[in-house]
């Protein structure tokens, strides 16, 4: 076959050396120059040809094509054609390899009672493997094998099934269909070479295991945790054939049992998970039709990284570069809203309510008031810490099957963060490992970067704008849907509720005084209380108070026992000096005053109630004479006794009397006294003599 002039190396287009040279006596080369002259013009910094790679063992050296003189390019081109084209032709057969274990496997093979193969069936075997393998490094490679044939995005397996079809260099029977050749590769790459043997040539051999105890055995070999491979699958079964009289097998019986029982097998060799996500039917699902029917959340090792100095022990001083930082997100699939997040060094259960917290407290900023979604879903991170306060966001909490990842939404949708937003960034580390992506950034140039990375608060503030950015592109369609949620599935959460699952406490008990409850948030003494009569009835409790940072104008006080709560509001302060109050105060003076009137009120009307029913209870004659009938007091405070009634009574009734008698005769002598006075006026003149 003709050889080509031109090899794509190192991104870059090259031509054979010996295309061009006069020494080599290449029969097509255009013969221009010698090799000595031409590795001088290369060596030299006045010329402009370059070298692109030196002779080897098995490669030929490399001139740079685009560095060659004009007339040279003509020359070539004229001869053999544009390079980029003939490039394209020849970049498959260039990375074909004849495959000698492929060879070595099929000369090895037997099937029926004990046959080899023909020698042309292992040529055509061994060129399918070799040609195979070529497409799987195309496949591997693919950004490279784009950028050779001039483009940037490819359908891969329409690519590859043209290449196989002009590839002739050796004979071969592979597919010609894309599908028909991704399904080749798919078994190819499960079972190896066995995978192109003929049937007609395998089911001789299969016939060795027939019995179920011979198929038994197999399949457990082959469903073993450490998965073993075939070679040692055989020899272990051909242990027991030998004892059994059965007949032995090859590597080859094995590779079709792996097919035949796959589904059996499978956990075994994978786990019930992998089974479970890649074998079991599963429930197709859709978006929810409305905002707030539907949250999911989970926690997120944000691909952005930033720099951290430590101080150790001894006073030294390390700055790392590969810390990452956690963003737990609460999700609405409807329109994939972050309705909730909180970010801190790694996924905690506080951290996972603080989402949840900011996902309440986003529905009051969205809808002025506190909404519950209808259902929640999460994983089983920390369930049973983590249930009651799942079970009290929602009136359906669905917590995801054990290992079903596909359940989570959620995951795909940080995956859109991940390539949407963290990929822009200097500091982005990349798609995690297990991704198999090729398209990892530059681990020199992050090395050389790393000293630019952001710190911890930065880093921090960067993932803010991402979920802040997002929210603003969705949040009007996720409003404006709000409305057509049925009343069924709207489910508002009371702010009593909101405090009891999300407030803080200061971690201590209070009492109720005169003045309230008195706690102290960050240093400030702060007092609460309530107008409800009811709540000075539990005056001996100790309280929890449970408060939100946000807004301390009211807070929720729990008994010890949990079975008491009530909502109490921050006290109003009221100015000491009569000239600092305002109209307000004295509003908040007559609330007091009234409520404390109402107090008065209530106390006596109970204690008058009280008398009521005492007083026809001691009505029975066992009770008479007894301690407590003589202590009991009546509706107006005095104590009763029923023996000295009468005589008290009489005593009230003479005292009454002489008092009257006692004010009759003060006012006849004031009468007496004043008829004299006016007697002596008549009589003398006083005034006469003080003249005088």
């Amino acid at each position: 076959m003709q050889e080509h002039p031109y090899e794509y190396y190192n991104n870059h287009i090259g031509i054979k050396i010996k295309f061009l040279t006069t020494d080599q006596c290449h029969e097509e080369s255009i013969r221009k120059i010698t090799v000595n002259a031409l590795g001088k013009r290369m060596r030299s910094k006045t010329c402009c040809e370059k070298q692109l790679r030196r002779s080897s063992l098995g490669y030929n050296a490399l001139a740079l094509f685009s560095s060659l003189s004009q007339d040279w390019k003509d020359a070539i081109t004229t001869q053999f054609g544009h390079p980029k084209e003939e490039v394209k032709k020849s970049w498959f057969a260039q990375h074909y390899l004849a495959d000698r274990k492929a060879f070595d496997f099929y000369i090895a093979y037997r099937y029926g009672d004990d046959k080899k193969l023909q020698p042309e069936l292992i040529e055509k075997y061994t060129h399918n493997a070799s040609v195979l393998n070529t497409v799987l490094l195309m496949k591997t490679n693919r950004k490279a094998y784009a950028k050779a044939l001039g483009c940037t995005r490819i359908d891969i397996w329409e690519s590859l099934s043209k290449d196989v079809n002009a590839f002739i260099n050796v004979p071969h029977n592979l597919p010609t269909t894309k599908d028909s050749l991704r399904r080749k590769i798919s078994q190819y790459s499960k079972l190896g070479y066995a995978a192109l043997i003929s049937g007609k040539l395998q089911n001789n051999n299969a016939k060795k295991v027939s019995l179920k105890e011979q198929m038994a055995l197999l399949d457990e070999l082959i469903a073993k945790h450490t998965n073993l491979n075939n070679e040692v699958i055989c020899s272990l079964y051909n242990m027991v054939a030998d004892r059994m009289n059965w007949k032995t097998i090859t590597y080859s019986t094995v590779a079709n049992r792996k097919e035949k029982s796959h589904l059996v097998t499978f956990a075994g060799r994978n786990g019930s998970k992998s089974l479970s996500n890649k074998l079991l039917m599963q429930n197709k699902r859709k978006a929810p039709s409305s905002p707030m029917l539907y949250w999911t959340l989970d926690g997120w090792d944000a691909e952005l990284l930033y720099q951290k100095t430590a101080v150790d022990r001894n006073g030294n001083t390390k700055t790392t570069y590969h810390n990452r930082l956690t963003i737990v997100v609460v999700l609405d699939p409807y329109n994939k809203y972050p309705i909730g997040y909180a970010i801190g060094s790694h996924e905690t259960p506080k951290l996972i309510k603080q989402a949840l917290q900011d996902a309440f407290n986003h529905t009051k900023t969205l809808f002025n008031g506190f909404y519950k979604p209808y259902q929640l879903q999460s994983d089983r991170y920390s369930i049973k810490k983590l249930t009651p306060l799942y079970e009290a966001c929602t009136p359906h909490f669905t917590p995801a099957k054990v290992g079903n990842s596909k359940s989570k939404v959620i995951e795909p949708y940080f995956d859109y963060l991940n390539e949407s937003y963290c990929h822009l960034q200097d500091n982005w580390s990349g798609y995690n490992v297990n991704t198999g992506s090729k398209n990892q950034p530059n681990d020199e140039m992050l090395n050389k970067l790393r000293k630019t990375f952001p710190n911890e608060m930065e880093c921090y503030k960067q993932l803010v704008r991402v979920i802040e950015t997002e929210r603003s592109k969705k949040g009007a369609d996720f409003i404006e849907k709000f409305k057509d949620v049925s009343a069924e599935h709207i489910q508002e959460m009371t702010l009593e509720d909101y405090l009891f699952v999300f407030g803080s406490s200061t971690g201590f008990t209070n009492k109720l005084k005169g003045e309230g409850i008195v706690i102290t948030i960050d240093g400030v003494k702060r007092y609460f209380d309530s107008f409800d009569v009811n709540f000075r009835n539990f005056a001996l409790e100790n309280w929890t108070l449970k408060y939100d940072t946000n807004d301390l104008s009211v807070a929720l006080a729990i008994s010890s026992d949990g079975k008491q709560r009530f909502m109490l509001q921050e006290k109003y302060i009221q100015p000491m000096a009569l000239a600092d109050r305002t109209e307000n105060d004295a509003e908040q003076l007559k609330k007091v005053s009234d409520y404390n009137t109402n107090l008065d009120r209530y106390i006596s009307n109970k204690r008058e109630e009280n008398y009521s029913v005492l007083e026809e209870l001691f009505e029975t004659p066992k009770l008479n004479d007894t301690l407590a009938k003589h202590l009991i007091i009546d509706s107006q405070g005095q104590h009763k006794n029923q023996r000295n009634a009468p005589r008290a009574l009489a005593s009230k009734a003479r005292k009454i009397e002489i008092k009257q008698e006692k004010k009759a005769a003060k006012k006849e002598s004031k009468t007496l006294q004043q008829q004299q006075e006016e007697y002596y006026s008549k009589k003398v003149d006083v005034n006469q003599y003080l003249e005088d």
